[in-house]
């Protein structure tokens, strides 16, 4: 039960700084709209893609 309990905590903290990600990012609202459906309709699918292929920061 603990197991469960803690794989549970960790994905809600990664979908969570994963929305909040995509609610601050520079992004389109069109975009933002798109990412958060994704991260909401198919939770683990839209937080490995938002990881993959989403927004980058510009390193200097």
């Amino acid at each position: 039960m603990t197991l469960y309990a803690t794989l549970g905590t960790l994905y809600l903290l990664l979908t969570a700084w994963a929305l909040f990600n995509v609610l601050g990012s520079g992004a389109r609202r069109e975009q933002k709209v798109l990412w958060t459906a994704l991260l909401l309709l198919f939770p683990l699918l839209g937080l490995f893609n938002w990881a993959w292929m989403g927004p980058r920061r510009q390193h200097r």
